[in-house]
C-alpha cells in the first residue's frame, strides 16, 4: 500500500457529492451496474478526521482509495492508494491519529476479490507505516499504546489453538492474556478489553459459547444440550450487562440482556414474527440501545425510549419516514455522528451530525447518479401456501407502464439463512427499470423469521420449497396486477437451481428460466464443489440437503428435463468452487440427451457469481435479451 500525497481534482469535497441526478427516466444498465463511489466512511475517535473510501477509475479499473478529510478545514489531508488489483475494505480507527486498513485484491485468472490478511497501520500524517498480518480481537480505542490480537499457538489438522496477546501495536510484544478453549475459537469483548466469552463451533456443526471463569473458562450455551445458539452483541456502557441474541425453538430470535455479576437474564426485546433486522447502536458506538424491526422501512425499537440517544435516532427517523436510519460510528463523546440512511431507492447514503449544533450535512452517498424518484419501490406482501403457511416476500412493480407487466420470479441463494428484504435491490432494479414486475419470496428454509422457519425447508429443496415458489407464482398470477401469460424464473446459486427445477416441475406456469451458478444434480453438491471437503461442509450436507442419493436425484433438475418446455438460459463461471460447474455440464448433456434446446454461456474467469465489470455487463445484457426474446417489453 503506498501513502499517496494528496492527489488534486480526485475528490471533489464529499460533502457536495449528492443531490445531483443524471436523470429523472428510469436508469439504465449502465447506471445501476456503475461500482459504487463510496462504501465506508469513518469518524475519529476525537471528531476531527473523516475517513471514507472513494472510487478512483485508474488504467481502465475503478478501485477504493481511502480519504482521510480534517473537519476544521474541510480538505482532503491524506489519500491511500492499495496500488493495482486492489481496493479498500475495511478501516478502523485505533486512535484519534491513526488508522488500520485492509484491502481486498483480485486473483490472476478470476475477477472475484478476496481479503488480503494484511492490516496496514498508518498515522493522519502519514508516519509510523507499519504492516503485519494479525487477527484483531480489539483495538482498544481509549488506550493509544496498545491492541489485542489473536495469535496460533498450535496448528492441527483440524484448525488452530489460539489466543489473545496484548501488545504494543508497533512493536508486537506484550503479554498472553487467555488461551482458547477449542480450536478455531473467535473471542468477545467489553468496552474496557476484558475478554469475556469465546465461541466455536465443532465438526457437527454444534456451537459452544465458554464464559470467563477466573483464569479459565466455562460453558455458557451448548447447541447440541440447549438446542439454541446465540450471538454476543455487546456490553452496556459500563459493561456491567451484555446484550445476547438467542435463537428460540420456536418463534423468532430474541434480544436478552444479562448481568454478568449474577448472570441473571431477561428479554428486552422480541417480535412474534420477524428476527431483528439489524441492531441499534449508541450515537459513541459503545453500546447496543435496540433493535430494528420491518417487513418494510425498519424502525427502531429501544429497550429505554428514554435514552437520549433513542429519542435522537427516532427524531431522524422522522426526517427521512421513508428510509432505514441508523447511527453508523461516532466520536468518543457521541457530539459528532455518522449516520446511514438507505431504503429500496437508495444503496446508501451517510450524513454527519453535529450533536451540539443541531446540524446534519450529507457526506457521501454510495451511488449519486441514481436518482431514487426514478427507482422502483418493493412491495411487501403475504400469502398462504397449499399447506396453510403464510410466506411473506416483495413485489417491485416498474414505475412506466400503461398495461399489467410480465414477472420475473426471482428465488433467493442459500437457500437457509439468507432472506430477501425490503432494501435496494440491484437485480430488482434492473428488471424494473426494463418493464418487468419483480416477485421475490422468502420461502421455507429463509433467515429471518426464527430457527424453526429455517430448519422447517431442510431436506426440501425440491419439495415444499419449490411448493412455496410454485404457490408465490401462482398468487402473483392472480393478484392481478402482472399479465399472468408472461413469466419467467431467474436465480442465482440456490435460485438457479430453483428456476431450473421450476421449469422441470411446472412446465407450462413459466415462459422461460434463467440459471446462474445453479445445482443441476444434488448428488454431485455432495462430490464436487468445496462444502463437501470439510466434516463441517459434509454434515450440512447430510443435515441440510440430504444424504438419501436416491431422493437427492429425484429433486434434481437433470431428472427431469424431459418435462421442461420453457426456454432455459444456463450460465455459469469455470471456476466455481461453490457449486462446481460440473453441474453446467452435467444439464448440458442431459438436454442435449433428451433433445431439448438451451442457450448457455460460461465464464472462463469467474467463480460463484459475476465479479468483473466487463462481465457483468455481458451477463446482464445477456439476460434482458433472453427476457426480451421470451416476455417482451423494455
Amino acid at each position: 500500500m503506498r501513502n499517496n500525497k494528496v492527489v488534486r481534482g480526485i475528490l471533489p469535497l464529499l460533502c457536495l457529492m449528492a443531490g445531483v441526478y443524471a436523470q429523472a427516466a428510469p436508469p439504465t444498465l449502465e447506471d445501476i451496474l456503475k461500482p459504487s463511489l463510496h462504501d465506508i466512511v469513518k469518524i475519529s475517535p476525537n471528531g476531527r478526521y473523516v475517513a471514507a473510501t472513494l472510487r478512483k477509475p485508474e488504467n481502465n479499473k475503478n478501485r477504493m482509495l481511502l480519504v482521510i478529510i480534517d473537519r476544521e478545514t474541510n480538505k482532503p489531508v491524506r489519500v491511500l492508494d492499495p496500488e493495482e488489483n486492489a481496493e479498500i475494505s475495511r478501516v478502523w480507527w485505533v486512535n484519534d491519529e491513526r488508522l488500520f486498513v485492509m484491502s481486498t485484491w483480485g486473483g490472476d485468472n478470476v475477477q472475484q476479490y478476496y481479503l488480503d490478511p494484511r492490516v496496514v497501520a498508518i498515522n493522519v500524517d502519514g508516519s509510523r507505516i507499519r504492516s503485519f498480518y494479525a487477527s484483531i480481537v480489539d483495538t482498544l480505542v481509549d488506550d493509544d499504546k496498545h491492541i489485542l490480537i489473536e495469535r496460533c499457538a498450535k496448528r492441527t489438522h483440524k484448525g488452530c489453538k489460539t489466543y489473545v496477546q496484548k501488545v504494543v501495536e508497533d512493536r508486537w510484544t506484550g503479554p498472553r492474556i487467555v488461551d482458547a478453549p477449542a480450536i478455531d475459537t473467535s473471542f468477545f469483548t467489553d468496552n474496557a478489553g476484558n475478554v469475556l466469552f469465546a465461541t466455536a463451533w465443532d465438526d457437527d456443526r454444534v456451537q459452544r459459547v465458554w464464559i470467563r471463569k477466573g483464569d479459565g473458562w466455562e460453558i455458557f450455551n451448548d447447541a447440541s444440550q440447549s438446542g439454541v445458539e446465540i450471538d454476543l452483541i455487546g456490553t452496556s456502557r459500563d459493561d456491567a450487562k451484555v446484550f445476547i441474541r438467542t435463537e428460540r425453538k420456536q418463534g423468532p430470535d430474541v434480544i436478552e440482556r444479562m448481568d454478568l455479576a449474577t448472570r441473571e437474564r431477561e428479554v428486552v426485546m422480541s417480535d412474534p414474527l420477524l428476527d431483528p433486522a439489524f441492531v441499534v447502536w449508541s450515537a459513541d458506538g459503545r453500546q447496543p440501545i435496540g433493535a430494528a424491526y420491518g417487513l418494510g422501512v425498519p424502525r427502531a425499537r429501544f429497550w429505554d425510549a428514554t435514552d437520549p440517544d433513542a429519542k435522537l435516532l427516532r427524531g431522524m427517523e422522522a426526517v427521512f419516514p421513508e428510509d432505514a436510519v441508523a447511527f453508523a460510528n461516532g466520536s468518543r463523546d457521541g457530539q459528532h455522528i455518522v449516520v446511514n440512511v438507505w431504503s429500496d431507492r437508495d444503496p446508501g447514503s451517510f450524513y454527519l451530525l453535529d450533536r451540539k449544533t443541531k446540524r446534519m450535512d450529507i457526506v457521501a452517498r454510495v451511488k449519486p447518479w441514481l436518482n431514487p424518484d426514478a427507482l422502483a419501490r418493493n412491495q411487501p406482501i403475504a400469502f398462504t401456501t397449499r399447506d396453510g403457511l403464510e410466506l411473506h416476500g416483495y413485489l417491485t412493480m416498474p414505475l412506466a407502464t400503461t398495461s399489467a407487466p410480465p414477472l420475473v420470479v426471482m428465488p433467493h441463494g442459500g437457500p437457509f439463512d439468507v432472506k430477501d428484504d425490503w432494501a435496494y435491490d440491484e437485480e430488482a432494479q434492473i428488471l424494473a427499470a426494463n418493464g418487468y414486475a419483480v416477485l421475490r419470496i422468502n420461502y421455507r428454509g429463509s433467515g429471518g423469521f426464527g430457527q424453526a422457519f429455517q430448519r422447517s425447508g431442510y431436506r426440501q429443496w425440491g419439495l415444499k420449497i419449490m411448493d412455496d415458489i410454485v404457490d408465490g407464482t401462482r398468487w402473483a398470477m392472480a393478484d392481478g396486477r402482472i399479465d399472468p401469460k408472461r413469466v419467467c424464473i431467474w436465480g442465482s446459486s440456490f435460485g438457479g437451481y430453483a428456476a431450473l427445477m421450476g421449469v422441470a416441475r411446472e412446465p407450462e406456469l413459466y415462459r422461460c428460466a434463467i440459471s446462474m451458478a445453479g445445482a443441476t444434480n444434488l448428488i454431485i453438491t455432495r462430490k464436487w464443489g468445496d462444502t463437501h471437503r470439510t466434516e463441517w461442509g459434509r454434515h450440512y450436507l447430510d443435515e441440510a440437503v440430504g444424504d438419501d442419493e436416491k431422493a437427492l436425484y429425484e429433486q434434481s433438475p437433470v431428472k427431469h428435463v424431459a418435462n421442461i418446455q420453457a426456454k432455459v438460459l444456463l450460465i455459469h463461471g469455470n471456476h466455481d468452487q461453490r457449486v462446481s460447474f460440473e453441474h453446467a455440464r452435467a444439464m448440458v448433456a442431459a438436454m442435449e440427451k433428451a433433445g431439448k434446446p438451451m442457450e448457455t454461456f460460461f465464464f472462463d474467469d469467474e467463480t460463484h457469481g459475476v465479479y468483473g465489470e466487463k462481465n457483468r455487463r455481458e451477463y446482464y445484457g445477456r439476460v434482458l435479451k433472453f427476457l426480451r426474446a421470451n416476455l417482451g417489453t423494455e
